[in-house]
C-alpha cells in the first residue's frame, strides 16, 4: 500500500525535484545552487497551494470566531446528548460541520508530499557527500559542528528551526494561542525529525523557512505583486548578465536562447492582461455549465494519462518483449506497465484533480482549457511525430545518434499545429460547441484503449514463450561470453583505459607484487604524452594515429568533425579486418559523437562485431555484491520509461532536450558517483565470465573502459566502493579516489591474465593497455609541478604499456618518448604488411612526434562546444612538446593562427 501510495502521490515530485536539481547543475555547474534551485522552484510550485491553504484557514478562523461566543455559551449551560443536539442544530444553521475544522490543518497537509519527495530525494543523493558549504564540510552528512562528549552537535538544524520560529512569529501574531502552539509545534518536531539528516536536506528545508519568512513579510506590505514584480526583474537581469557574459561553458546561441526566454518575464503585466481579455471572451463560457466542465477536465486527464501511462509504455516494451523479462526480481514486463500506469495516474490525474477541486471557477476554467489543449496536441505529437528511432535498449537509450533530429518541414508542421489546435478551441468555445471537445477526446481515449489492448496480449503471448523458455533452458547463464579469442591463431587486445594515470603504475605495482607476475612480458612507457586533457581530442589520435591530432583534424576544415572522429575509430579495425581478423568493438568513446556510443558506424562491416557494454552488467554486479542495490536495472527502467513516455509526447523540436543524450535528466549524469564507477567496473569483475576461446581465426579485442575516470574510495581487501574515505596501500596517495580506481582496473586486469594464461592464449596475444588523457594529480610526472592552463601536466600523461607476442620478463620501463597515437602502429605493425590509413592511404607512423608534437589546451569536452568542421582552439591554447615530458622546459606555450 505504501508503494501504491508513494508511486501516485510522492513519485511525480521526486521527478520534478530532479529534474530542478540537474537543470540547474548543468546551468552553473555548482551543487550549493542546484539545492537553491530545487528550494526555489519547490516554494513557487507549491504557492499556489499555500495561498489556497491560507484563505480556507481565514475562513475557518473567521468562522469559528464568529461561532465562539455562542458555542461557549451553548457549553456552559447544555451537556451531554442535549449539549450535542443543540451544537449540531447551531452549526447547521449556520452550514457549518465541525470536520470543517480540518481545513486549519491544510497547510501543514501540503508540505508533507513535498517534504517527503524532497527527503526521499536528497537523503539518498551519492553526489552530495564530501562537497563541502561555508563551516559545512560534507553536506551528504549531518554537520556536525562540534561534538560535546560523545553527542555531536548540529547547527544547521537549530538555523533552520530560529529561521521557523521568526516566520511563526510573523504568521500568528494576530491568531490564537492553538494557532501559534501548531506552528511551533510543528517546527519542534521537524527539528526532531531533521537533526541528523544530510546537511543538504537540512539546508533544502531551511530555504524554505526563508522563503516563507519573506512570505509573510510581504502579506504584510502594501502591494506585494508589485514589489515581487520589480524584485524578479532584477534576479533575471542578473541572470541574463550571468549567461551572456560570465558563463562559458555553454554555447553561446544556447545560452542567448534561455536569456530570450527569461526575458519574457519582463512582458508579464501586457501578458496579464491579454490573458484577462481572452478569459472574459473565452473561459468564461467553460464554466457555465460546472458538470460539463469537470467532466471534459476529468475527460482529459484521463486522456493524458492513458497516453503516457499505458498507450506509449506498452506500445515500446511490445516492440521487443523479451528485453523487459526476467530482469533481476522482475519476470513480467507488466511490472513497468504498471508502474508508468500509477505514476502517470498521479501525474496527470490525481494531481491535477487535487488542484482543480481547490480552486475557484476561474481557475477551474484555466485549468481545463489547458489540460484540453494538453491532450489533442500531445496525441497528435505521439501519433503523427512518432519517429522512426531504430533500435532502443531497455534503458530507452537510442543506438543510433541523429535520430531525434528534425528536419525543416516536420519543425514547421510541429510549431503550426499547437498554433492550430488554439485557434480549433478558441473557435469552439465562441461557438459554445464544447461538447465537439468531449467528442474528440472520447475518441482519443477509445483509441488509446484498443491499441493498449492489443499492445497488452502481444506482450502476455511473448512472456508465455519466453517463460516455457525459460523453463526449458534453467541453466542458462546469466552472463554469456561476448569477448572471442582463438587458442591457435594471433590475438591482439587494446584496451583503452579513460583517463588512466601512467605515474600510479609503479606505485601500484610496488604495492601489489602479484602484478609483476600476471604482467609478465609488458613494458610500461613513463614518457607518453596525449594530445588533449579530455576523451573528446583524446581518442582520435588513439585509434587513428597522428592524422587524427586535433592540430591535423582542423587543418582538414573540409570534413565535418564527426565524420574524422569516425574514421580515426574505425581505422584499426578496418586494418585488421582487411589482414584477416574478426574484430570486436565495445563502447567507442563519441562513435558519431554521440555519448552513448553510436555503434551503427560498424554495421556495414561484416567481420566487425559492435556492441556497448558500460551499464549492461551494472544491475548483475549489484545482485552479486551489494544486495542491497540489486535493483539497480528495474529502477533504471522504471524512471526512464516515464522520461521516454514524455518524449514521445512532446514537440520533436523538444525531444533532444528531454533525451538530454541519453541521461534523461539523471543524477548520474553529474560527475563522478559510486555507480558511474560500478557501470565500468562491472565490465572487469565480470571479464572471465565474458571471454571465450572458440574463435577459429585471428581475433582482435577494442575495449574502452571507464573504471580509471572516476574517483571513487575503495574498501582495500574487497574494492567494493565505499561512501567514507578509505586508503588503499601506503603512498602519498592511498586515500586518492583517482588512485584507487586505478589499482581496482589494474588488479581486475591482472587476473584476467591469469585467466588467459590458464587457457593457453597468453602467449598468442598481443595486448596493449593504453589512456586517452592522465589526470591531473601533481607529482608523479616530477616533484616540479607544472600547470598548463590550470591543469597539472600530468593530465597529458596517459598509461601506455605493450606487450607483444610471445614477450616474456619483469615489467620494463622505456623512456623513449612516445604518444597515444603511436598505438594504431604498435597494435598493426607485423600483422598488417602495407600500415597505411584505410581511409586516406597515407602510411600508419610513429615519425611524426619525432620534430615534437602539439597538444591541445582547449578545456571543451563536449561535442556541441565545437564548430562542424574544426575544434574551437584559440590560437593561444595550444602546448608544443618536444623529446621528454619530465623537463618542464620541453612544455613550451605556441600560438597556432
Amino acid at each position: 500500500m505504501f508503494n501504491f501510495l508513494y508511486t501516485v502521490i510522492i513519485s511525480p515530485i521526486v521527478q520534478i525535484i530532479e529534474f530542478v536539481y540537474v537543470f540547474f547543475f548543468k546551468t552553473f555547474k555548482n551543487i550549493i545552487f542546484s539545492v537553491l534551485g530545487v528550494s526555489l522552484t519547490v516554494s513557487f510550485l507549491s504557492l499556489p497551494l499555500y495561498i489556497m491553504a491560507e484563505r480556507w484557514q481565514s475562513t475557518e478562523r473567521d468562522i469559528i470566531n464568529r461561532l465562539r461566543p455562542k458555542i461557549k455559551k451553548i457549553k456552559s449551560v447544555f451537556s451531554g446528548d442535549e449539549q450535542f443536539m443543540i451544537l449540531s442544530t447551531y452549526y447547521r444553521q449556520n452550514h457549518y460541520h465541525p470536520l470543517y475544522s480540518i481545513r486549519s490543518s491544510i497547510g501543514l497537509l501540503v508540505q508533507i508530499p513535498f517534504f517527503i519527495a524532497a527527503y526521499s530525494f536528497l537523503s539518498n543523493l551519492e553526489v552530495l557527500r564530501g562537497v563541502s558549504f561555508l563551516f559545512i564540510k560534507d553536506i551528504g552528512a549531518p554537520d556536525s559542528l562540534f561534538h560535546i562528549g560523545g553527542f555531536s552537535v548540529n547547527i544547521l538544524p537549530v538555523i533552520m528551526t530560529l529561521i521557523n520560529c521568526a516566520a511563526g512569529v510573523i504568521y500568528t501574531h494576530s491568531l490564537s494561542i492553538r494557532d501559534r502552539i501548531q506552528v511551533f509545534g510543528m517546527a519542534l518536531i521537524f527539528l526532531i525529525l531533521l537533526y541528523n539528516s544530510p546537511a543538504a536536506l537540512v539546508l533544502y528545508w531551511t530555504l524554505n523557512n526563508i522563503f516563507s519568512l519573506v512570505k509573510n513579510i510581504f502579506y504584510k506590505i502594501k502591494n506585494p505583486l508589485k514589489v515581487l514584480y520589480i524584485i524578479f526583474c532584477v534576479i533575471f537581469a542578473v541572470f541574463i548578465c550571468y549567461l551572456l557574459f560570465v558563463m562559458k561553458l555553454r554555447v553561446f546561441k544556447k545560452r542567448l536562447l534561455v536569456s530570450l526566454i527569461v526575458s519574457l518575464f519582463y512582458f508579464l503585466p501586457l501578458f496579464l492582461k491579454y490573458f484577462n481579455y481572452l478569459y472574459k471572451r473565452f473561459f468564461v463560457k467553460i464554466f457555465h455549465d460546472k458538470r460539463n466542465m469537470l467532466v471534459l477536465f476529468i475527460l482529459s486527464c484521463f486522456t493524458l494519462f492513458l497516453l503516457a501511462g499505458l498507450y506509449i509504455p506498452s506500445s515500446v516494451i511490445a516492440s521487443s518483449p523479451d528485453e523487459f523479462c526476467n530482469i533481476e526480481k522482475y519476470a513480467s514486463p507488466f511490472t513497468y506497465i504498471v508502474y508508468s500506469n500509477l505514476f502517470f495516474f498521479g501525474f496527470f490525474f490525481l494531481w491535477p484533480l487535487s488542484i482543480f477541486l481547490l480552486f475557484s471557477d476561474r481557475i477551474k476554467s484555466i485549468l481545463v482549457f489547458t489540460f484540453v489543449f494538453l491532450a489533442l496536441i500531445f496525441s497528435i505529437y505521439t501519433v503523427a511525430f512518432s519517429g522512426n528511432y531504430g533500435t532502443i535498449n531497455n534503458f530507452f537509450n537510442f543506438n543510433t545518434t541523429g535520430v531525434l533530429e528534425t528536419g525543416f518541414t516536420q519543425a514547421v508542421l510541429s510549431v503550426i499545429i499547437p498554433i492550430l489546435v488554439l485557434f480549433l478551441i478558441f473557435f469552439l468555445l465562441n461557438k459554445n460547441k464544447i461538447i465537439y471537445l468531449s467528442s474528440f477526446l472520447s475518441i482519443l481515449f477509445i483509441f488509446f484503449i484498443v491499441i493498449s489492448l492489443y499492445n497488452i496480449i502481444k506482450i502476455n503471448k511473448a512472456y508465455t514463450l519466453f517463460s516455457v523458455n525459460m523453463e526449458n533452458n534453467q541453466e542458462k547463464a546469466l552472463i554469456e561470453p561476448v569477448f572471442n579469442l582463438s587458442k591457435n591463431n594471433q590475438n591482439v587486445i587494446v584496451i583503452m583505459a579513460d583517463g588512466a594515470v601512467n605515474g600510479f603504475v609503479s606505485l601500484i605495482f610496488s604495492e601489489h607484487p602479484q602484478l609483476e607476475k600476471q604482467f609478465d612480458g609488458f613494458t610500461l612507457y613513463r614518457n607518453t604524452a596525449s594530445f588533449s586533457s579530455h576523451t573528446l581530442m583524446g581518442t582520435p589520435p588513439l585509434w587513428g594515429g597522428y592524422e587524427y591530432t586535433p592540430y591535423e583534424m582542423n587543418a582538414k576544415n573540409d570534413i565535418p568533425l564527426v565524420e574524422k572522429h569516425n574514421q580515426a575509430l574505425l581505422t584499426i579495425p578496418l586494418s585488421l579486418v582487411n589482414a584477416g581478423f574478426n574484430v570486436t568493438v565495445t563502447d567507442p568513446s563519441w562513435a558519431n559523437y554521440s555519448w552513448i556510443p553510436d555503434i551503427s558506424i560498424y554495421k556495414k562491416y561484416e567481420k566487425i562485431n559492435a556492441f556497448n557494454t558500460l551499464r549492461q552488467y551494472t544491475g548483475l554486479w549489484y545482485e552479486k555484491n551489494d544486495p542491497e542495490k540489486k535493483d539497480f536495472t528495474y529502477q533504471r527502467i522504471i524512471r526512464n520509461i516515464i522520461w521516454f513516455s514524455l518524449l514521445k509526447m512532446n514537440n520533436p523540436l523538444l525531444r533532444p532536450i528531454i533525451y538530454d543524450a541519453g541521461w534523461y535528466w539523471s543524477t548520474d549524469d553529474m560527475g563522478n558517483s559510486i555507480i558511474n564507477f560500478i557501470h565500468s567496473y562491472a565490465v572487469l569483475d565480470f571479464l572471465p565470465v565474458l571471454t571465450n576461446f572458440e574463435s577459429n581465426a585471428p581475433t582482435a579485442l577494442l575495449v574502452t573502459n571507464e573504471t580509471t575516470h572516476d574517483s571513487v574510495w575503495l574498501e582495500e581487501q574487497t574494492l567494493k566502493p565505499t561512501e567514507t574515505p578509505s586508503k588503499i596501500g601506503k603512498t602519498k596517495y592511498a586515500n586518492n579516489g583517482v588512485y584507487h580506481s586505478n589499482t581496482a582496473f589494474f588488479l581486475k586486469i591482472g587476473e584476467w591474465l591469469d585467466y588467459l594464461r590458464e587457457n593457453e592464449v597468453y602467449n598468442n596475444t598481443r595486448i596493449i593497455i593504453i589512456a586517452d588523457h592522465g589526470n591531473s594529480i601533481n607529482g608523479l610526472i616530477s616533484n616540479d609541478p607544472l600547470s598548463i592552463n590550470g591543469e597539472a601536466r600530468e593530465s597529458y600523461n596517459p598509461v601506455f604499456l605493450f606487450k607483444d607476442f610471445y614477450s616474456h620478463g619483469a615489467l620494463s620501463i622505456n623512456d623513449d618518448f612516445m604518444t597515444n597515437a603511436d598505438v594504431p602502429f604498435f597494435t598493426l605493425n607485423g600483422i598488417v604488411e602495407n600500415l597505411m590509413n584505410p581511409f586516406t592511404g597515407n602510411p600508419i607512423s610513429i615519425q611524426p612526434k619525432e620534430n615534437g608534437i602539439l597538444i591541445s589546451k582547449n578545456h571543451s569536452p563536449m561535442a556541441y562546444t565545437h564548430g562542424k568542421y574544426t575544434f574551437t582552439i584559440k590560437k593561444d591554447q595550444w602546448i608544443y612538446l618536444h623529446d621528454s615530458i619530465f623537463e618542464a622546459s620541453n612544455w613550451k606555450n605556441a600560438e597556432i593562427p
